[in-house]
């Protein structure tokens, strides 16, 4: 009879451990899912907010035009222009 009474507390305690851990992962589930939704609203909220471009172009056009690199990256194509204008100049002008 002792045997018993001591296996059924044994019994129950461990249910009893089982279910609180249960109940304890749950709501770590349930506070993570809530997180996860409010994390989504968020960027739902984000991008339905963001402008809209037609295309590329629009959102590239004037982002760096004062940056040093690319006012530099300028010249060199103008020079290179001049320089291929010069060289059909030259050859259209040249006698055969």
């Amino acid at each position: 009879m002792l045997i018993r009474v001591i296996q059924a507390r044994i019994s129950i305690t461990i249910k009893t451990r089982v279910s609180k851990k249960i109940m304890l992962d749950e709501a770590n589930f349930e506070q993570r899912l809530a997180t996860l939704e409010q994390t989504v609203a968020d960027i739902k909220h984000q991008v339905i907010d963001a402008p809209t471009y037609s295309n590329w172009l629009e959102k590239v056009i004037g982002s760096i035009s004062d940056e040093p690199a690319f006012l530099e990256a300028l010249e060199y194509g103008r020079s290179l222009r001049h320089a291929d204008m010069m060289i059909q100049d030259w050859t259209v002008q040249t006698p055969k």
